[in-house]
């Protein structure tokens, strides 16, 4: 006979304690740890030319993009594939412990559900302002607006942003 085995909840300092397998990321969410394979190839050059259309479209103001930090807020620690953040002295910083502007997913086969729900729900919970979930295989980007409630899918043209309207990216040198 199976039983199910209870979930166990981790504490923050729990989960930063415990021991990690190179090769895999971690997160804490709602005291869950989950675990995901480190992305592949072409979620990393999606990711890259995400970063360096927010890095020359942000330049020269007060919020910068950031890959992969550890975002730690209120007993969670997530890692979203891209955070924008704004007004911060980041030479030193290890992991973020604020809200960010904007948080951004690139979905993976293993994290589509992750993203979709859990982190969509945990970052507006959180006080993140927008949630862009980056889809490889549909070649769309999904923005969200959780201070309007606003929700917009853009496949093909441009995409833009709800919080930083002068972040308009075009879709073609995003996907690969």
């Amino acid at each position: 006979m199976n039983v199910a085995k209870p979930l166990e909840i981790k504490t923050l300092t729990e989960f930063e304690a415990m021991p990690k397998e190179e090769g895999w990321n971690y997160e804490l969410i709602n005291g869950l740890v989950m675990m995901s394979p480190r992305p592949a190839a072409r979620h990393q050059i999606i990711n890259g030319n995400l970063y360096s259309e927010l890095r020359h479209k942000l330049k020269g103001g007060n919020c910068i993009p950031i890959p992969e930090i550890d975002l730690m807020l209120k007993g969670n620690n997530l890692v979203p594939d891209l955070m924008v953040i704004c007004n911060e002295d980041i030479i030193d910083m290890k992991r973020y412990e604020k809200p960010p502007l904007i948080a951004i997913e690139i979905v993976s086969p293993t994290s589509a559900s992750r993203d979709y729900i859990t982190k969509r729900r945990k970052y507006e919970q959180l006080g993140i302002q927008e949630y862009w979930i980056v889809s490889p295989e549909e070649k769309c980007i999904t923005v969200f607006d959780f201070v309007n409630q606003n929700e917009e899918m853009y496949c093909e043209g441009t995409v833009t942003s709800f919080v930083l309207p002068e972040v308009i990216i075009n879709l073609e040198d995003i996907f690969v």
